[in-house]
């Protein structure tokens, strides 16, 4: 599996210039490299997760989310294990998000299982642009994370700006 660090320092505890420069930059933090050593654990137990790619982690509330990329979509029932797995070791709740370009997509697995009505993109005078996600002010008593949180997230793996609103 393809993580943000090198297996070297993975397997021995101690950052290379090139990883520890990662670190610094705030690209990789603790929890990344916990949640890689799991990985790493869990790669001889499920060897059909080999060719999959570990982006990031978020830990909110009582929930980490976990960022990961696969070629196979029927890694699916996998991702379900492993997340338990990886619930028991972490003492947490941990949802496995699968990456694509689409950023409903990825709105669907985080505020699963609350319905995302739509998407829209506000495009400001600036030049930048903003992502709204609707949702029904019904379903805002579901989330699993705080409007915020689910917000933070979503902005951290699309690396663009979310906002959630309710209708």
């Amino acid at each position: 599996m393809k993580m943000p660090i090198c297996l070297v320092c993975l397997k021995s505890g101690i950052l290379c210039p090139s990883c520890q420069a990662k670190v610094d930059r705030g690209e990789v933090d603790e929890l990344d490299i916990k949640i890689a050593r799991i990985f790493l654990e869990l790669e001889n137990k499920f060897p059909m997760i080999k060719n999959a790619t570990f982006f990031k982690a978020v830990d909110v509330d009582s929930l980490i989310v976990i960022l990961v990329k696969s070629n196979n979509r029927l890694l699916r029932p996998v991702w379900n294990r492993i997340s338990r797995i990886m619930g028991n070791k972490l003492k947490k709740q941990v949802r496995i998000v699968e990456k694509t370009p689409s950023i409903r997509q990825i709105a669907e697995q985080v505020l699963s299982p609350v319905k995302v009505k739509g998407v829209n993109i506000i495009w400001l005078p600036d030049g930048s642009r903003e992502n709204y996600i609707k949702i029904s002010r019904f379903d805002l008593n579901r989330l699993k994370i705080s409007k915020e949180n689910a917000e933070k997230v979503l902005s951290q793996f699309t690396k663009e700006i979310i906002r959630i609103i309710s209708e």
